[in-house]
C-alpha cells in the first residue's frame, strides 16, 4: 500500500512565494545582465567585434583617462567586461553554480558603479545601485532556487 505524504511535487503550481521571486529576480537579471553585455557588441550595421573594440573599449579607456586609475586597469577591465557580462548572464539563466554567479554578478555591479563614482555619475551609481539590490535579494533567495542546471 502506498504511503500518504504530505509533501507536494516539485510541480510549479506547489512553488512558494520565494520561489517565484527568485525565478522572477534570475530571469530579470540574467536577461538584464545579457543584454548589457552583447549591446556592447552592437553598432549600426549589426553585432561584431569591430563595435566592440573599437567603440566600447575606444570610450572606456577614453573616459577614465582624465582619472587617476592606472591606465592598464582600466583597459583590462575595458576588453574584458562585455564578455563577462554575457558568460555570467548564460550562466545565471540557465542554472549553471547560480549562488556563484549571482556572487559574481554583484560584484560586476560594484564595480560598474566604482567606476562612475570615480567619474562623478552619481545617477547612474543610483542605477546600478538598484540593480545591486536586485541581485542582493535574488542571493537571498537563492535557497528557493527550484530550477539549476549544476549546483
Amino acid at each position: 500500500m502506498p504511503r500518504k505524504t504530505t509533501q507536494r511535487n516539485g510541480s510549479p503550481l506547489y512553488w512558494s512565494a520565494e520561489s517565484w521571486a527568485f525565478i522572477s529576480l534570475r530571469l530579470f537579471l540574467s536577461l538584464k545582465f545579457l543584454l548589457a553585455g552583447l549591446g556592447k557588441f552592437k553598432n549600426a550595421e549589426g553585432y561584431s567585434f569591430d563595435a566592440y573594440y573599437s567603440g566600447v573599449v575606444t570610450w572606456i579607456v577614453s573616459e577614465f583617462e582624465k582619472t587617476n586609475l592606472p591606465g592598464f586597469l582600466v583597459s583590462l577591465y575595458a576588453y574584458c567586461i562585455g564578455y563577462v557580462e554575457i558568460i555570467l548572464a548564460l550562466l545565471l539563466l540557465v542554472g549553471v553554480k547560480t549562488k556563484w554567479a549571482l556572487a559574481l554578478i554583484s560584484l560586476t555591479y560594484v564595480s560598474l558603479a566604482f567606476g562612475q563614482m570615480v567619474l562623478g555619475n552619481h545617477d547612474k551609481v543610483t542605477e546600478i545601485g538598484t540593480y545591486l539590490l536586485f541581485t542582493t535579494a535574488a542571493l537571498y533567495f537563492v535557497r528557493h532556487n527550484k530550477f539549476e542546471a549544476l549546483r
